[in-house]
C-alpha cells in the first residue's frame, strides 16, 4: 500500500469543499449532526484512492477528530462567533476575522496531517468498490453528501 500523503489530501478537500453545495452540506453535517468535516472529506478521498477501512479504523479516525476538535476547534469556532455577533462593526473586525479563518485553516490542516499520520501507521485494504462514508454517517446524510460530490443522476 502506498504512503498517503497530507498535502494531497488538502488540495482534494479544498478541491471538493469548492464544489457545488458541498460547503453547506458539509457545515450542515458538522454544526447539525456534530459529525467532522475533515473525517468527512478523508473518507471520500479514500474512496477515490479504492481504500477501504474497517469499522474499527474508522472509530480510530472519528476519536483523533474528537480530541482536536474538543481541544482546539470548537473554541477556535466560538470565539470566531461570538466576535462576529459582537464586535462585527468594530472597524478591526474584518482583520481580526481574517486572521482568526486563517488560523482556523492550520487547524483544520494540522488534524488532516494527523489523520493521514494514523492510516500511514494502518494495515489498509484495497477495495475497487469502497465505501467508507457508510461506516461513519447515516444513509440520508450519506446520498446526501455523495450526490453533492458525483453531481445530479444524469
Amino acid at each position: 500500500m502506498k504512503v498517503l500523503s497530507a498535502a494531497h489530501f488538502w488540495l482534494f478537500s479544498c478541491e471538493v469543499y469548492a464544489m457545488k453545495d458541498m460547503q453547506p452540506q458539509l457545515l450542515s453535517l458538522q454544526d447539525k449532526h456534530n459529525k467532522n468535516v475533515n473525517l468527512c472529506l478523508l473518507l471520500l478521498y479514500l474512496d477515490t484512492l479504492q481504500i477501504q477501512l474497517s469499522a474499527t479504523q474508522c472509530h480510530v479516525l472519528e476519536n483523533i477528530c474528537g480530541d482536536i476538535d474538543a481541544q482546539f476547534l470548537t473554541q477556535h469556532r466560538l470565539f470566531r462567533r461570538t466576535l462576529k455577533s459582537t464586535y462585527h462593526q468594530h472597524p478591526h473586525y474584518h482583520d481580526i476575522r481574517a486572521q482568526l479563518l486563517n488560523s482556523e485553516l492550520a487547524l483544520e490542516k494540522f488534524q488532516q496531517s494527523l489523520l493521514i499520520d494514523a492510516l500511514n501507521k494502518a494495515v489498509m485494504a484495497e477495495n475497487l468498490t469502497a465505501d467508507n462514508l457508510s461506516l461513519y454517517l447515516e444513509s440520508q446524510h450519506l446520498n446526501a453528501l455523495k450526490q453533492c460530490y458525483l453531481g445530479p443522476k444524469t
